[in-house]
């Protein structure tokens, strides 16, 4: 069937949404968190949409890291689950096949701080903030290419936690979610060719302020590279990925200094390894990416463990 030849030839990756949303806690970049985690879109060829039909996908991430600087050293270790529904639509808009979504990550958070006060350790778990995607659009440009376009809104619910005195607030370092909304759009490029495919994925964060705390995050873009090679109903490839925030932090108006640069510009680059199984009825993926440069925040390692499930 046409259906099955399609999925089989996705499967391996996890659909559109599933990888999009999952979530990073962070100790100088943004405020406490960034929307999007660095490196999360890999692996999945986001040109594509799946066939007609519901899709659950359920990622789990381990990640763990340390900075170091003259006044500060820091250890981060968390586990990150994110569950997701995709519906791909039998429905065309501006030419483009059209899906929609929603994501809801959960979050175990340690992080130990040693500064020249001491010694600190905290800890804390609970639901990140809630994403939907209203629009997610895919347009065959034949030839192999395929173009996907799509727009994400991050809410600010979960949980937080925020320290006020007098009349100044700040988050704690066991703060989980935003108490900001932030809007993401994305576009892709992705080329099938025999059992090979490539994708380009662009993603960008646009924050709103924090007016519990006067903290605006910077603006953030994501490139995300993949590619892989499907081999029976394996799949392997390579993925990498590259954070560069555009907009400076801002705190009551005025620019943030980060550790490594004023603004606390956060900078990440990464590569790793991807390897995927199709069982039929739903398929596997495990993706590792370490990074090799880091600024403003942890330097963090990934290892990410996804299954996606047609309903």
């Amino acid at each position: 069937m046409k259906f099955n030849r399609i999925f089989r030839k996705l499967s391996c990756t996890l659909p559109v949404a599933t990888v999009l949303f999952s979530m990073i806690q962070t100790a100088q970049a943004a405020e406490g968190v960034t929307p999007l985690q660095p490196g999360a879109a890999t692996g999945n060829h986001a040109g594509v949409l799946p066939p007609e039909g519901f899709y659950f996908g359920y990622d789990v991430n381990y990640e763990w890291g340390k900075l170091h600087s003259p006044n500060v050293n820091i250890k981060a270790s968390n586990v990150s689950m994110v569950a997701t529904l995709l519906w791909s639509t039998p429905y065309k808009f501006l030419g483009a096949n059209y899906a929609a979504g929603i994501a809801q990550p959960y979050k175990i958070a340690h992080t130990t701080l040693n500064t020249l006060g001491g010694e600190s350790k905290y800890s804390n778990h609970g639901l990140m903030s809630t994403t939907i995607m209203p629009v997610l659009l895919s347009w065959n440009l034949g030839e192999g290419f395929h173009l996907g376009a799509g727009t994400a809104f991050v809410f600010k619910n979960g949980k937080h936690s925020t320290v006020c005195t007098g009349d100044s607030c700040s988050n704690t370092p066991e703060n989980l979610a935003n108490r900001y909304y932030t809007v993401q759009p994305n576009f892709a490029l992705t080329y099938f060719k025999d059992d090979w495919a490539f994708t380009l994925n662009n993603t960008f964060d646009f924050n709103s302020k924090n007016k519990k705390t006067d903290y605006r995050s910077g603006n953030t873009y994501y490139l995300d590279l993949t590619a892989t090679k499907r081999v029976s109903n394996w799949t392997v490839g390579l993925i990498a990925n590259w954070t560069k925030q555009f907009t400076d932090d801002k705190k009551d108006g005025a620019v943030v200094q980060g550790l490594h640069s004023e603004g606390s510009r956060v900078e990440h680059i990464m590569f790793g390894p991807i390897v995927g199984y199709d069982f039929g009825k739903f398929s596997v993926n495990m993706r590792y990416l370490h990074s090799v440069h880091s600024e403003n925040d942890p330097k963090m390692r990934f290892l990410h463990l996804g299954v996606a499930i047609p309903l």
